[in-house]
């Protein structure tokens, strides 16, 4: 912990130096794997995906509906800079639809953590400046979304993912109950019926607990054969790195994860971050940060 402390110290240093030359945005990479994905250089060959002005694309998840793949993200712009939410269809060949609004609110909002139970899409998004955690249901996919209902009220969460396992729903969630930062801890709620719950907190919460390696970076997935979670390294910079743990142990009693493998974003020399990556039927999509040099 000391050492991540002083190590956080000197790239705060380094990161001040790097801002008065370099500009930055958020894009995001995607690709089908023509294989199961299991090594990280899988990852280099991705087609990209940018804002036209450089603003925010980023929080990407995927979704696969009547044949057609599409993207769900986190869109910023200078007309409404607090997050909101927006989707588009991509293509084989790298080709993509222009962003279409789905959600926009009052409030930030990022991370739209779509999913499918049986024939409806539920999505459930980063709403923390509301102090909820909240689930959204499709009604006309992919734009038209209507509220289902708070999953929690009153709490500081973000990122919360939902995971389904032997029969019980899981919500994975980063909260900044007793420490600093996001991503100091991870939290684990559990159910059995997720749209008619009653959330139990997990008896061994916080179940990580640490200094910024712990925030939710996309929905579980199989990664070298282990089932592996996705999650934040923020030591370098907010979004510095990915890391995938494996998970162990996942019940109602008890938790366990150990680290796998990290991604870096060794891509492109211009990038330099990357915190969400979400892989599912051979389909593959994360977002990272590109430097620019500023024009002086």
């Amino acid at each position: 912990m000391l050492k991540r402390q002083i190590l956080k110290k000197w790239y705060k240093y380094q990161q001040n130096k790097q801002q008065k030359a370099f500009d930055s945005h958020w894009y995001m990479r995607f690709g089908w794997l023509n294989q199961s994905f299991d090594h990280l250089n899988q990852l280099n060959d991705l087609f990209e995906i940018h804002s036209p002005q450089k603003f925010t694309f980023a929080d990407s998840f995927y979704a696969e509906y009547e044949g057609k793949s599409y993207i769900f993200f986190e869109e910023v712009d200078d007309q409404h800079p607090v997050g909101f939410l927006s989707v588009l269809q991509i293509f084989k060949d790298g080709t993509y639809t222009q962003p279409q609004t789905i959600l926009k609110l009052g409030y930030h909002l990022s991370y739209p953590c779509v999913f499918q139970i049986e024939n409806d899409w539920y999505m459930i998004p980063e709403t923390s400046d509301n102090k909820t955690i909240e689930l959204w249901k499709c009604t006309e996919f992919p734009l038209q979304w209507e509220k289902h209902s708070n999953i929690l009220n009153n709490i500081e969460a973000v990122d919360s993912t939902p995971f389904y396992h032997e029969g019980m729903w899981y919500l994975f969630t980063s909260t900044r109950r007793n420490c600093k930062k996001f991503g100091d801890r991870l939290d684990l709620f559990f159910t059995q019926d997720i749209l008619n719950p009653e959330w139990k907190e997990h008896p061994k919460n916080p179940v990580c607990k640490g200094s910024q390696q712990f925030r939710m970076a996309g929905k579980p997935f199989f990664y070298q054969g282990k089932l592996v979670r996705p999650s934040q390294d923020s030591l370098k910079r907010y979004g510095g790195n990915i890391e995938l743990k494996a998970i162990t142990q996942l019940s109602p009693t008890d938790y366990q994860e150990e680290l796998l493998d990290v991604i870096l974003p060794n891509w492109n020399p211009m990038d330099d971050g990357c915190h969400t990556i979400n892989y599912e039927n051979g389909f593959v999509v994360l977002d990272s940060i590109r430097l620019s040099a500023k024009n002086h």
